[in-house]
């Protein structure tokens, strides 16, 4: 029997997933802590890490083969899609099944992501986007889970898509050379985004992503990128999770 290597197989290797995923749950839990919302973030991030394998598993399905790795894959769907459902199923136990409402409307986003992860399409603005968005229903199923306003948890969301979508046009026009003048625009809606939802703080934020944006960055290296983008993703929950505060 063929050995596996499991550790490509348990974590995903692309980081901007990670600071999409986990950026809209630390900003919702610092708004709004709870016992049943950080069990939602613990049932988001096992659908996360779901994803990485399923699409794997997808791919031999799909050619209907099976490797040494296709086992493997499977099993860890099925403990990654248990302990999602686990952690879902107890925040419904504590903070009620309303507070997961929100997540219906990331199914969607979730499906076209996987539709074209199947396809071997990860990489297309439709698919980056997909998974950008998602992750926004998350936060506002934990802010009404931490017993915030259905308009704040609105926020929430709103500011989430905001700081996502503009960051994989930014990402993308930095490393293809493309998409610049949609990019910025992009960055503008933002900064529009957060005047109308959010505190004075997520206006801030939104002003300094623009700067950022709008400054010549051409020639950097992806890991580079990726880890300025996670920095500025910290500064981005820091202060809109600030704002909620002040």
């Amino acid at each position: 029997m063929t050995a596996v290597a499991l550790r490509p197989l348990v974590l995903p290797a692309e980081h901007g997933g990670w600071g999409f995923l986990l950026e809209p749950v630390v900003l919702a839990l610092l708004v709004a802590p709870s016992a049943p919302g950080l069990l939602i973030g613990l049932g988001a991030l096992g659908i996360f890490l779901l994803r990485h394998p399923l699409k794997l598993a997808a791919h031999d399905w799909l050619r209907r083969r099976r490797y040494p790795r296709t086992p493997a894959c499977e099993l860890l769907l099925l403990g990654y899609g248990a302990a999602a459902l686990a952690a879902f199923a107890g925040a419904a136990l504590l903070g009620g099944l309303g507070a997961l409402a929100p997540l219906l409307a990331a199914v969607p986003f979730g499906l076209t992501q996987f539709a074209f992860d199947a396809r071997n399409h990860s990489r297309a603005l439709s698919a980056e986007l997909s998974g950008a968005i998602a992750p926004a229903a998350v936060a506002a199923s934990i802010a009404l889970a931490g017993g915030r306003a259905a308009s704040l948890a609105a926020a929430l969301a709103l500011l989430v898509a905001a700081r996502s979508v503009p960051a994989v046009l930014y990402v993308r026009s930095l490393l293809r050379g493309n998409h610049k003048a949609l990019m910025l625009a992009a960055h503008a809606g933002a900064v529009i985004v957060a005047v109308v939802t959010g505190p004075w703080t997520a206006i801030l934020a939104m002003c300094l992503l623009l700067i950022r944006a709008a400054l010549p960055a051409s020639g950097l290296p992806a890991r580079r990128i990726g880890i300025r983008e996670i920095g500025w993703g910290a500064v981005f929950v820091a202060l809109v999770s600030a704002g909620f505060w002040i």
